[in-house]
């Protein structure tokens, strides 16, 4: 049963990659049609219902395992959900909320500014940098 739980862990942060919008947050860096924005808006904001679903399963599947292999007595659990949770925040204030404002007007000389603030590599550094770091301590549990 621990495998299929593992599985499930892994296969939802598979998911949750897929229909991650860092990959759309960098077409719309350098996007300047309006037209093509607001499309952009509407793949990501289509995904939403599958991240959360996918994000859901990844912590319900993590605190499962947490309890099948009693790892909540050491460190590199906590440290990990710490990271995940990190993550988290830096993609929905970073780039969740300025892309909703992005989403939200209707001035063109605003929407340029905002593109032209918005950096979607720092999502990216985040994610992947973070998630390396999760995958390491589950691998090694060093703490």
């Amino acid at each position: 049963m621990y495998r299929w739980i593992v599985f499930i862990h892994i296969a939802s942060v598979l998911g949750l990659l897929l229909v991650h919008p860092v990959t759309v947050a960098f077409h719309l860096k350098q996007e300047r049609s309006d037209i093509r924005i607001r499309e952009l808006l509407e793949v990501t904001e289509a995904a939403s219902t599958l991240r959360w679903i996918f994000f859901g399963l990844t912590i319900v599947s993590g605190v499962v395992l947490g309890f099948m292999g009693s790892w909540w007595g050491t460190g590199w659990i906590w440290a990990a959900l710490a990271i995940f949770v990190a993550i988290g925040v830096v993609m929905n204030v970073y780039g969740g909320r300025t892309i909703d404002r992005i989403a939200a007007t209707h001035d063109d000389a605003e929407m340029e500014r905002l593109l032209t603030r918005f950096r979607p590599g720092i999502l990216a550094v985040t994610g992947a940098g973070g998630l390396l770091l999760v995958l390491y301590l589950m691998l090694f549990k060093p703490i």
